[in-house]
């Protein structure tokens, strides 16, 4: 059959990913996401970089700072935007042309990262800080837009398999990210390497240039904060949409959270070094690949939430196995002669395996709950829905980190605890909800 999309008429089969494929406006959208996502994450190092080669950073602004100090401190400057302005700039991307927003945002970055290469600001602490502000504030522009364009682009019908690539690259660039800045520094250096990033921005204005726009309303607006408070009105009177947002939030602050502890992992249970932790990431990303492909495949025949909470129920249990790692290496193994015995080699297998099936399980969570949330949220409000969801993500995930990083350092038991600590309550509750909506279905009630 056919389906308008906009202006266009786009051929719609069987639901799948050759549809998704051959959807030119879609595919500019999920390129420019690629390019600025891995940009973005690439800017983070670039800053890094620049500030703990130049002794400019024990300058009288920052005097006594050492570097791990200043990474952190960046992290915050980074951070702070996320929180405070996710909110308003969805309120914007209602307002405005779509389009217009995630060209400049790409331009702006693309322009702001361009600067480090000056040196009046690559050997200030402070221009450096105040830029990275500056870089943060416009990728705030981008996230809600860019969610907020793709039930336009996209068919209903189509919205899995569409969410299921946005998640796998998005995850892709959170694990990976990070490792494209310094191959990219090595080879430009850091004067050049402002220049290298700044044409990955350059590159997503181009592909979302392409993409069609939608009709903001021109007349008979209100202030922003009204719309603000109408936004977090709608999500807090539509208890699909608040618990789709809590779901997405508390899998966003998981993730992370994992990310954090892998270094730990790698170190205690793994007894490998600790910058290989990027084995564990690795199969957790490809887990969460497979995943998203089994979702898009059996997304059309189960009840969305039912495939949510049973990823919460088996993320649970392969956090909780993971977990057992650590005490079956210190309990069990001396039991049998074998404290020499740790999970690598060709024991390994093991923590990857559970970490792949961690990556599968967030797939589960992740995808159903997002095309969910896409499809029920009217067009006018996805800004600031959408807005306020990235908030919340960039909130949740702040405490955790920093609760998980003391734990795993200071718990008995150091990172086998605080997974364990992660792991069992969302099993149990992960087992509670699905027992829940599985009644619910066996009695005919909408869940």
């Amino acid at each position: 059959m056919n389906i308008k999309v906009d202006n266009s008429t786009i051929r719609i089969g069987r639901p799948g990913f050759r549809q998704i494929f051959a959807n030119k406006q879609f595919m500019g959208l999920w390129l420019a996401q690629i390019f600025s996502q891995f940009s973005d994450r690439a800017v983070f190092v670039l800053f890094v970089a620049v500030l703990t080669a130049q002794q400019s950073i024990t300058n009288s602004y920052t005097s006594g700072i050492g570097a791990a100090a200043m990474t952190s401190l960046l992290y915050v400057t980074f951070t702070i935007p996320a929180v405070l302005l996710s909110p308003i700039a969805g309120v914007y991307v209602d307002r405005w042309s779509n389009k217009a927003i995630l060209i400049c945002s790409n331009l702006l970055r693309a322009v702001f990262v361009s600067l480090i290469s000056l040196s009046v600001i690559s050997q200030s602490a402070r221009l450096c800080l105040l830029l990275a502000f500056f870089i943060s504030v416009a990728s705030q522009f981008f996230g809600p837009a860019e969610t907020a364009a793709i039930p336009r682009l996209v068919a209903k019908e189509n919205l899995l398999h569409a969410n299921s690539l946005f998640f796998t690259t998005m995850m892709i660039a959170l694990g990976f990210g990070f490792a494209i800045g310094e191959p990219i520094i090595s080879r430009t250096g850091i004067s050049g390497a402002p220049y290298a990033i700044a044409a990955g921005f350059l590159i997503a204005a181009f592909l979302v240039a392409f993409i069609s726009d939608n009709k903001p309303k021109k007349s008979g607006r209100e202030a922003w904060w009204e719309e603000l408070r109408q936004g977090i009105a709608y999500i807090v009177d539509n208890p699909p949409v608040f618990r789709a947002i809590l779901k997405i939030t508390v899998l966003f602050s998981t993730i992370i959270t994992l990310n954090i502890i892998a270094v730990g992992l790698a170190q205690q249970v793994m007894h490998i070094q600790p910058f290989q932790f990027g084995y564990i990431v690795a199969a957790a990303g490809l887990g969460m690949g497979i995943g998203n492909i089994l979702v898009a495949k059996a997304g059309h025949h189960y009840a969305h939430t039912l495939l949510s909470y049973a990823g919460f129920t088996s993320l649970g249990l392969f956090m909780s196995l993971l977990a057992s790692l650590g005490f079956i290496q210190t309990l069990i193994f001396p039991m049998f002669g074998r404290a020499d015995l740790f999970f690598n080699g060709w024991l390994i297998l093991v923590p990857l395996s559970l970490a792949l099936f961690i990556g599968i399980s967030c797939a589960f969570v992740a995808v159903p709950t997002q095309s969910t949330l896409q499809a029920a949220v009217p067009e006018a409000l996805r800004g600031k829905v959408f807005g306020a969801q990235n908030t919340a993500m960039s909130a949740a995930s702040t405490i955790p980190v920093i609760l998980a990083g003391l734990s795993s350092d200071n718990l008995p038991g150091g990172v086998s605890t605080t997974l364990l600590i992660m792991g069992l309550p969302t099993l149990i509750g992960g087992i509670l909800q699905l027992s829940r909506c599985a009644k619910d279905l066996s009695t005919g009630k909408s869940i």
